[in-house]
């Protein structure tokens, strides 16, 4: 029997943890709380997305190398299921959140920070909920992990 590799992820307030089977846990200074406080409006602007999003990327870019590529991404994030949620998978113990879905719910997020009516769609638009969607967002494209296990 072939195990599979798990890779543990948490969205705290001051950083993320990022735990792989049989190696040390990563931390990087990129929680929702200091993401957050590149956003000084509500909904962010363009200029607060991009820029929280660069320093997203730097801190990922230290390592990518380091994080096997082919594990299962597993969370017990309330923050992630907030997420999942939102997009529209029904809240249940076990969830699959696929990339593809984080994106489609960054895109509707992306679409009111561009100018849409926040009223015509029911996404959170405050600090706190915009820096987690645009933390996993990224974490799971440049980490390469094509979807998270959310348990309860």
């Amino acid at each position: 029997m072939i195990e599979k590799s798990v890779t543990q992820f948490h969205i705290g307030q001051e950083q993320i943890i990022v735990s792989q089977s049989g190696a040390q846990s990563i931390a990087l200074a990129i929680g929702s709380r200091i993401i957050a406080q590149y956003s000084r409006h509500i909904p962010p602007t363009e200029a607060e997305m991009e820029n929280a999003i660069m320093l997203v990327e730097d801190e990922l870019s230290r390592i990518r190398h380091a994080v096997k590529h082919g594990a299962t991404l597993v969370t017990t994030d309330a923050c992630i299921r907030d997420i999942a949620v939102i997009a529209g998978i029904p809240d249940q113990p076990h969830i699959n959140l696929s990339r593809e879905l984080v994106e489609q719910t960054f895109n509707r997020l992306a679409a009111i920070v561009q100018g849409r009516p926040a009223s015509l769609d029911a996404i959170p638009i405050h600090a706190t909920f915009c820096a987690s969607l645009l933390i996993l967002r990224e974490c799971m494209h440049h980490l390469d992990f094509a979807s998270i296990e959310i348990i309860k």
